[in-house]
């Protein structure tokens, strides 16, 4: 690759050691870290916020990154990727900067993945080594954490909690405000627009079916675990209550350490949890349930259905 000689732009900062490809467009407050690659067709794009690109990054082709954005080191995004713009949100302002997107390291972004910057008070946040694989979506204000698979296809609404180690099937959607737990699994063509708690497999919409054996071997847990998490899946789902009429029997165990996880996953869940594979009869209802629209009309808050 040639350097580019848009490096004499207004701001923008190219390390010594990176390679800036001749037709490659940086404008704005843009800075590439050493030995990063940027091939042809990107666009930095820091005329709205500033965009930060770590060391050893590979920006393959024609991708586009718009500020405010800091992307970490080692990350690789392949032609097509789209991270910062702004959300697909009728009332806010492709001039607005807003908190921008924070991404980790050593991620890998396949064709087509598109992430959008945040509205609120936090950025749209992605951790450490997850691999998106190619026309996944990531919407704003969503927080992804470490070591997750996004399948193909998949959307992933604003606002959504994904914690570390999940791993998403292909043509997945999640509801706005959704979250999954750590080493959790949606499979295939899924739906979460609740919450599925940590260690739990869902292959349906909304439903827990299972616990997921194979995460836990791999995870090398104790026999003593593997029950806990056995035990809270039954006591949620196959005990012919729904799972906030089985809440005191999980805080009865409170202070065991597996148990504390669970308790926190559910209070933290503003949509509530996913039902099991039969339901139970509703006779409690999570506060979250009944949350109303924000303010601004066209957000989805946790008791609207849309998934932007």
């Amino acid at each position: 690759m040639e350097s580019s000689p848009i490096a004499a732009q207004r701001g923008v900062r190219i390390h010594p050691e990176a390679v800036v490809h001749a037709d490659a467009w940086l404008e704005g407050d843009v800075e590439v870290g050493p030995r990063t690659r940027v091939g042809p067709g990107c666009m930095l794009l820091g005329t709205v916020g500033p965009v930060s690109v770590g060391a050893d990054c590979q920006l393959l082709a024609n991708v586009t990154l718009c500020g405010p954005l800091s992307l970490g080191d080692g990350n690789v995004l392949y032609p097509q990727v789209c991270i910062g713009l702004p959300p697909q949100d009728l009332g806010f302002a492709a001039t607005t900067a807003g908190p921008g997107c924070v991404v980790g390291h050593r991620n890998v972004f396949r064709e087509g993945v598109t992430v959008h910057r945040g509205k609120t008070s936090e950025p749209t946040r992605i951790g450490d080594g997850n691999h998106w694989m190619a026309h996944s979506h990531l919407g704003h204000d969503g927080v992804v954490a470490d070591g997750c698979t996004i399948g193909t296809g998949s959307a992933l609404g604003g606002h959504v909690v994904i914690e570390d180690r999940v791993t998403i099937g292909r043509r997945t959607a999640m509801h706005q405000f959704a979250r999954l737990g750590h080493d959790s699994v949606v499979e295939d063509t899924g739906a979460v627009t609740t919450g599925l708690a940590p260690w739990f497999v869902s292959q349906s919409i909304n439903a827990a079916t299972n616990v997921n054996h194979a995460g836990l071997r791999q995870a090398r847990a104790s026999a003593a675990d593997i029950l806990a998490v056995e035990w809270v899946f039954d006591v949620l789902y196959r005990s012919g209550e729904t799972p906030y009429q089985s809440l005191p029997r999980l805080r009865a165990r409170a202070g065991e350490p597996i148990i504390d996880d669970y308790l926190r996953f559910i209070e933290a869940s503003p949509r509530g949890l996913c039902h099991g594979s039969v339901r139970a009869r509703r006779g409690h209802l999570h506060d979250g349930a009944n949350a109303t629209a924000s303010a601004d009309g066209n957000e989805a808050a946790p008791g609207r259905n849309t998934l932007a």
